[in-house]
């Protein structure tokens, strides 16, 4: 019999990330509960690009989607969570947040009332130590966590020790995977078909990136490394603090361009018409904020297209590529124009990479880590 797994979560309220539900329905009975469809903006679009009901006939697993009391995705929880839970039996209680977000504590007290014989776990992507109280007030609510956990899920392994708890509870895996259906190498002619759909010329070399356009994710250094590099065009793609000074640089340099942020469904495309991705991102350790890169999804996606990925060596992101030839040290605009010339004079980079895509990150390996390591605890 198939264990029965309830996942809380509000990630699957993207469209795009329910192709790993899929995956996962393949192994166990699932049930999730996600966000309703809201309307307030993500990178610049309606958060309603990201989400509808396309995949509804498809579906293999159940989705609930229940209202969201409390806007920040830590401080929010679910409206009506209790009736699911009250509903039937589940094996398995799974929440996906920070041990401090709120929605997590409600399902372990929920499931402690209406599930007492499941076992639940959470999924988590936090992987720094906060400065100040903040440091000391997250340290009691880890340990906290660890005692009323059965098992925890950590997207880095920063993010499992930071949880503290013995290593035969802990996998570390990502959250989400790649679907290669749509993630696929680009022929000549369908690169060259799609830059000149973004506005892109057809023979040049192609840096790019796209994301949230502010400072921590390295866009200042980047444009100074793609300038040193010299006879490249760069373009980002996205929306965020940074992108009226972006505007202003691409005004007066023809090698770099802007794009609008798109859906995820339209991400491929433009990953395609790259000869380079970077995702240069650096830490950020402050009380206001304090930040490193905990997965960075992008690079899977790249990875997956065929395109030279590279990455600073900060967060989890060496822990993705793995591989010393596609890391520069964070914050190094000088060690960024090294590999970008490199990569210029021929590299098999991508090669290794897409395979690495193809054997860990598509969403049916994800899952089968996932499951295989949940079934293990349930039969503890």
């Amino acid at each position: 019999m198939r264990p029965s797994l309830l996942l809380i979560s509000h990630a699957y309220a993207a469209l795009e990330n329910r192709k790993k539900l899929q995956a996962l329905a393949a192994h166990v009975d699932l049930v999730c509960v996600t966000s309703v469809i809201e309307t307030h903006a993500v990178l610049g679009r309606s958060a309603a690009d990201f989400d509808n009901e396309s995949d509804a006939p498809a579906r293999r697993y159940e989705l609930i989607r229940l209202p969201r009391i409390g806007r920040s995705i830590t401080t929010f929880i679910y409206a009506g969570l209790g009736a699911i839970l009250r509903s039937r039996r589940f094996d398995v209680v799974l929440v996906e947040n920070e041990p401090w977000a709120f929605v997590r504590w409600q399902a372990r007290f929920l499931a402690g009332l209406h599930q007492r014989h499941a076992i639940f776990g959470e999924f988590t992507w936090e992987n720094v130590t906060r400065p100040g109280w903040k440091g000391m007030l997250l340290s009691l609510i880890y340990r906290a966590a660890a005692q009323t956990t059965d098992f925890v899920i950590a997207g880095n392994q920063a993010a499992g020790r930071l949880f503290g708890i013995p290593t035969e509870r802990l996998l570390v895996a990502p959250q989400i995977g790649v679907d290669l259906e749509n993630h696929q190498p680009a022929s000549l002619l369908d690169r060259n078909a799609l830059r000149e759909a973004f506005g892109l010329p057809r023979d040049a070399f192609i840096v790019g990136y796209c994301g949230r356009l502010v400072e921590e994710k390295g866009i200042l250094e980047l444009v100074r490394a793609c300038e040193a590099v010299g006879g490249v065009h760069l373009v980002m793609l996205g929306a965020g603090a940074l992108e009226p000074w972006l505007r202003q640089e691409a005004s007066t340099k023809h090698w770099l361009h802007l794009l609008p942020a798109r859906t995820h469904a339209e991400i491929p495309d433009f990953l395609r018409c790259l000869d380079v991705f970077v995702l240069a991102s650096k830490p950020v350790r402050s009380m206001k904020l304090c930040w490193e890169e905990q997965f960075g999804h992008v690079l899977i996606e790249a990875m997956a297209c065929g395109v030279v990925t590279l990455g600073a060596r900060s967060g989890a992101i060496p822990e993705v590529l793995d591989d010393e030839s596609a890391l520069f040290p964070s914050g190094d605009a000088a060690g960024l124009t090294q590999r970008i010339r490199e990569i210029k004079q021929g590299s098999s980079l991508s090669t290794r990479q897409l395979q690495r895509v193809r054997e860990v990150f598509t969403h049916e390996a994800v899952a089968a880590r996932w499951t295989g390591f949940v079934v293990s605890k349930l039969c503890a």
